[in-house]
């Protein structure tokens, strides 16, 4: 009966142990899945939305408002989420979960234009930032979320592409 109750308390113990050590696992799977959404969307956006009549000065020239709604559309795809907020802010993007996985994102885009010193070009920097609060998959931290302690974690992603134009 002692071999038994040892067991059960042994198996117990493992187990409120191992619970966090999965959900690190499972978070370091979702950083990985969001900053390759975040930068697969921003390549996406970037190779759709230059301005072409600029290219002939070798000036990279973003139309800024095509690159967010490139962007969005595929960001959202990528993560199954819905654009929000669309038309009401070009700057700060909100997203929501279509299937319950994620909570709510917010995608923050900022534009950046510079006339590079030593070629005369027109560089175009573009930065993105994305963050949510990361939705626990075990049963033990959703309790303990669920219960009001402080568990909450920002899931956060950050990217930035430097837009030139080669000759």
């Amino acid at each position: 009966m002692k071999n038994i109750a040892i067991a059960m308390l042994l198996l117990l113990l493992l187990s409120v142990l191992l619970e966090p050590m999965v959900e690190l696992m499972y978070l370091g799977k979702e950083k990985i899945v969001l900053g390759t959404a975040l930068g697969n969307a921003a390549r996406s956006a970037k190779d759709r939305s230059l301005i072409y009549e600029f290219h002939r000065d070798l000036d990279a020239s973003v139309d800024e408002e095509k690159f967010v709604e490139y962007f969005a559309e595929a960001f959202g795809d990528a993560l199954k989420l819905t654009w929000t907020n669309q038309g009401l802010s070009m700057r700060e993007l909100t997203f929501a979960s279509a299937n319950g996985k994620y909570n709510d994102f917010t995608v923050t885009v900022e534009f950046k234009e510079e006339m590079n010193e030593a070629t005369g070009q027109l560089v175009t920097e573009v930065e993105l930032k994305a963050q949510s609060e990361y939705k626990f998959q075990t049963k033990y931290l959703q309790l303990a979320e669920d219960a009001g302690q402080d568990v909450a974690y920002q899931l956060e992603s950050e990217r930035m592409l430097i837009l030139s134009v080669k000759n």
